[in-house]
């Protein structure tokens, strides 16, 4: 039984973390990406994680909000999304019905980026 890397999503063996790496549950191989790629992935799972929890808090709202300045692009955008979705139906029950009757552009959005299947795993 390895361990997970919460960066590519693999278990691994033991021996492909280093010391550090065990405490961030990050791989060796994935601590050698750039910086700004390994916090981008890490990042788009955080926004595609708010999607699957049963409410989006004023926490992750304001996480969302500095989220939504980053300067890449792909996350300032999935940022955005979630922060509209968040303001429409911060509840997960009912949230895709909702948007599909009062905000169809934004659940065109969803579908669009990927978001819309966060939803349902």
């Amino acid at each position: 039984m390895g361990h997970y890397c919460r960066v590519c999503g693999r278990v691994r063996p033991n021996e492909k973390f280093s010391g550090k790496g065990h405490k961030d549950h990050v791989c060796k191989e994935c601590s050698g990406m750039p910086r700004e790629k390994r916090e981008a992935i890490e990042q788009e799972d955080e926004i595609f994680g708010y999607l699957k929890q049963s409410h989006i808090s004023t926490k992750n709202v304001s996480r969302l909000r500095t989220l939504v300045q980053s300067d890449n692009k792909r996350i300032a955008e999935l940022a955005g999304l979630v922060l509209e979705v968040a303001e429409v139906k911060p509840y997960k029950k009912r949230r895709l019905k909702v948007l599909a009757q009062k905000r169809r552009d934004l659940l065109r959005k969803l579908k669009e980026t990927g978001l819309i299947y966060a939803h349902h795993f």
